[in-house]
């Protein structure tokens, strides 16, 4: 019997990523599931994967976003597997590359909280009365490593994961009672697909060459050395934290924070004293992102020829 044996859950963002990580694994794992993003075509894609694999998947395109968009993903959860247990929130906008002079900034600013904070809140809420049926559940908040150490351009981004973070601490008291945990993952560095398949959609087979003979396996190493344990991370990394919260083994388990980050936030800022071969790999990556930039623009100018 798999972990996650009769658990009905919702897992936001599902589509790609993390999200669609972990609604892999819970599905291997045995729980039901609505699974909920903006981009239909894929969800539609992973539900019909899962359910020929035997497994329960229902997809609904929605925006978490939009207020009305949540209740009806957690109603429509209930009322077609009969309640709720687990609930993911993971669906977010990854980045604010905004500066604080920028003319769009209030715009862009609540459109990130209003997606990453405002629709876990709304989640939960719309979700508390199915918890309660089911005498509780478990709540898993998708943070970030921004959440504790970040940069410039992401403010807006940090304090939405960061709020993320502190609101977890506080809805795990308030909902203890009601024996709903809440609790938090902050992913470090989590990679989607391979470097190869990364560079060669983006600069085709050729050009894709001419990096390698150029650079070797630049891309592999700074994916490998993001952190003290030189691996890349995988959204399976997150999925199987994940897991481990939605299932009754973490039944004492509330309020925290589960960092799965390779060792990124435990180390000092001066990267030279984490791997030997940093310092080159650094030296030369100011050399490798001018030439990806200047490769795109040949390979965009190519396609408009053949056009």
């Amino acid at each position: 019997m798999g972990r996650l044996e009769g658990k009905i859950a919702v897992v936001t963002g599902a589509s790609r990523g993390i999200g669609e990580g972990i609604a892999r694994l819970f599905a291997q794992e045995g729980a039901k599931m609505l699974l909920a993003a903006r981009t239909g075509e894929r969800l539609m894609s992973l539900a019909a994967e899962i359910e020929a694999a035997g497994g329960e998947a229902y997809p609904l395109v929605t925006d978490v976003s939009v207020t009305e968009d949540v209740r009806r993903m957690i109603e429509t959860c209930a009322e077609r597997f009969g309640g709720l247990d687990v609930l993911v929130n993971n669906a977010g906008i990854p980045s604010f590359s905004r500066t604080m002079d920028a003319d769009d900034l209030e715009q862009e600013y609540d459109r990130l909280m209003d997606t990453n904070l405002k629709s876990v809140w709304m989640g939960i809420h719309y979700g508390l009365p199915h918890f309660r049926a089911k005498g509780g559940g478990s709540v898993i908040n998708i943070a970030s490593v921004h959440s504790i150490a970040s940069g410039g351009h992401m403010s807006a981004y940090a304090a939405s994961k960061g709020g993320m973070v502190g609101g977890t601490h506080a809805l795990a008291v308030e909902l203890a009672p009601l024996l709903i945990r809440v609790n938090c993952i902050s992913p470090g560095t989590i990679w989607l697909n391979e470097p190869e398949e990364w560079l060669q959609k983006r600069l085709g087979p050729e050009l894709y060459q001419e990096f390698k003979d150029r650079f070797g396996d630049w891309e592999v190493r700074s994916r490998q050395l993001k952190q003290p344990l030189p691996v890349a991370g995988r959204p399976v990394d997150v999925a199987y934290c994940a897991v481990y919260l939605a299932s009754d083994e973490s039944r004492f388990c509330t309020g925290g924070n589960y960092v799965v980050d390779g060792g990124m936030t435990a180390m000092l800022g001066d990267p030279y004293l984490v791997h030997p071969g940093m310092y080159e790999l650094l030296q030369g990556e100011r050399e490798v992102r001018a030439w990806i930039a200047e490769a795109r623009k040949r390979a965009e100018a190519s396609k408009e020829e053949d056009g």
